[in-house]
């Protein structure tokens, strides 16, 4: 005879970054075992931190939006809510030699280098534009075709395709009208009411360390593991055993779980994912990725008032993100300002392979000409920070590209940066896609699977009725 145990189901999430922690805490949170395998020798991935010499502070720019309500309620589970910090922020526009404010609509109208007709068009199709519901239909339209038609040549060849260089580079040319409106209606979502219109932005008090240590801490507390230095050779489906049904093989070690989420970027999940769906793994090598080469100033004064500056000139970064305009320095970064200097680009983008040297003087050039008075004395230390894949590119009809949650592997899901539709890379985005995933995961496998055991010799006798004896 054999007799039924029941065991906790065993969830392996690969990857430990910050999707990869949310998966646990909110599979953790169910009932489900966790161990969480991750290739590097550290996790955090994109939110992971950085020694800057003074303080310590985020190796990316990160900020919090008051419409982001995934992450805002991640941050309440997590107890931090008291820990957010909210800033008025300014924006800037380095545009035809020199530095514009555009934070408010009186900004916009003081800006000389546009006709007044073209300022109102730019104004009031900016307001068009927040006020259509869902991008999806915009998919089917190129980026640069609808900007002009809504905009204008003028304002789209001044303000749109430079910001667009900048921002996608070559890979513009494949990107849908979806981009653009996810970008605006997200960024409006920081403006408060009233003339002003003034961005408001929070951060988390100590930045994602403070954030990525609780979850940590709580992910460890509700009994998860954490496995780095991980090399995962193949995921694949080993049936129904006492195990687990997924199997997961690395490279000096076989692993059986009850099912996976893979927060890796799809290529990974192609080479990894043992199927012979050759159509799904289309699918996955569809997306475009953009990769980021990001150039860390830490100085001692400050650069301007703006928190980011978009720029409309031919120069070799997308922007600058003025972090310390945003944070506090004297709490955060021991008096001294932060600056990011990030570079979207191609993942061949030969600068990938070029010296941390060769890439400051690309960019000491183009940045001494925005800010003529900063000297190379002003900069304390200065860092390089290169990731192949980083945002994905949403490119014509990207709806029917996007990876599902479920892989054709039963037990094997998907959460990572391509799921975003119709919006930027940003930590709620990954939030809710990691919540939306394990709710997929959840509706196929139980909080506990049935062991069968062997019943000892003897017992069926023992158990059998007095009567039926």
């Amino acid at each position: 005879m054999q007799q039924g145990t029941l065991r906790p189901s065993h969830i392996a999430v690969v990857g430990g970054g910050f999707t990869g922690m949310v998966c646990a805490f909110r599979l953790l949170r169910a009932g489900y075992k966790v161990t969480i395998l991750e290739s590097r020798s550290d996790l955090g991935g994109l939110t992971s931190t950085h020694n800057f010499g003074p303080f310590r502070w985020d190796k990316f720019y990160h900020c919090i939006l008051t419409s982001d309500k995934a992450l805002l309620g991640l941050l309440a589970d997590l107890e931090l809510s008291d820990q957010l910090q909210w800033t008025k922020t300014e924006v800037g526009l380095f545009s035809q030699g020199a530095l514009h404010k555009m934070t408010s609509p009186v900004d916009l109208l003081r800006y000389r280098h546009l006709s007044l007709a073209s300022k109102l068009r730019l104004a009031l199709m900016t307001l068009y534009v927040t006020k259509i519901k869902d991008g999806l239909a915009l998919e089917s339209i190129p980026l640069s075709q609808w900007t002009r038609h809504i905009f204008g040549r003028k304002v789209y060849d001044q303000i749109w395709e430079p910001l667009f260089r900048c921002k996608l580079g070559e890979l513009r040319r494949y990107a849908s009208a979806a981009f653009l409106w996810g970008t605006i209606v997200r960024l409006a979502s920081t403006r408060q009411r009233g003339p002003g219109q003034q961005e408001q932005l929070g951060y988390v008090r100590g930045g994602y360390s403070t954030v990525f240590q609780k979850l940590q801490q709580v992910v460890v507390s509700l009994g998860g593991s954490t496995n780095t230095g991980v090399k995962i050779r193949c995921i694949s489906s080993n049936g129904t055993t006492q195990e687990g049904r997924i199997h997961v093989k690395a490279c000096h070690k076989d692993m059986y779980f009850d099912g996976a989420i893979l927060t890796a970027p799809n290529k990974v999940i192609a080479d990894l994912l043992d199927t012979e769906d050759a159509a799904y793994k289309a699918r996955l090598g569809q997306v475009m990725y953009l990769g980021l080469i990001c150039v860390v100033l830490v100085l001692k004064k400050r650069l301007s008032p703006f928190y980011v500056t978009n720029v409309t000139e031919k120069i070799g970064f997308t922007g600058v993100i003025e972090m310390t305009n945003l944070i506090d320095p004297t709490q955060e970064t021991n008096n001294r300002h932060l600056v990011y200097l990030p570079r979207y680009t191609a993942p061949d983008d030969k600068l990938f392979e070029a010296s941390d040297d060769a890439v400051w003087q690309h960019v000491w050039t183009d940045l001494s000409r925005m800010h003529p008075d900063l000297k190379e004395a002003d900069i304390e230390h200065r860092f390089v920070f290169r990731e192949r894949v980083v945002q994905p590119v949403p490119t014509l009809g990207y709806s029917e590209v996007l990876p599902p949650a479920r892989t054709p592997v039963a037990g094997v899901y998907v959460a990572n940066t391509s799921q975003i539709l119709n919006d930027t890379l940003n930590n709620n985005a990954m939030t809710s896609i990691a919540q939306a995933t394990c709710d997929e995961l959840m509706k196929d496998i139980p909080l506990q699977q049935q062991v069968e055991t062997l019943a000892p010799k003897g017992t069926e006798e023992a158990l059998r009725p007095a009567f039926a004896r």
